[in-house]
């Protein structure tokens, strides 16, 4: 398993435009994609990651090479994000995720 985390700086005042955005898009198929979390840093309101977890690097690889990635993705959130910007790719090594499930788990 991969995850990849893009971290990138967005206008003051767009977050809400960045959930609406990440919303519509979440509907888009990607294969490969395990997981996808869109996050807004507590310490910087401008500060976005998102952090998703890939099956494989080929499926990583391959969506970031996408026209559906550069024409939809990219175009979408391109006008809210402005300076700096990075991603990192990172193989997986030790996982624990069963309190992450649990979490949306319905309670009983």
């Amino acid at each position: 398993m991969f995850v990849r985390i893009y971290w990138g700086k967005i206008y003051p005042g767009a977050w809400s435009s960045i959930e609406q955005k990440y919303r519509d898009l979440m509907a888009v198929e990607t294969p490969g994609l395990l997981g996808r979390l869109v996050s807004q840093d507590v310490n910087d309101a401008e500060s976005m990651f998102t952090i998703t977890l890939w099956r494989d690097m080929a499926s990583v690889q391959a969506w970031e090479a996408s026209p559906v990635y550069a024409e939809t993705f990219s175009a979408a959130l391109k006008p809210f994000i402005v300076g700096s910007q990075s991603v990192s790719l990172c193989e997986v090594k030790v996982a624990n995720i069963q309190g992450l499930l649990e979490s949306f788990r319905p309670a009983t």
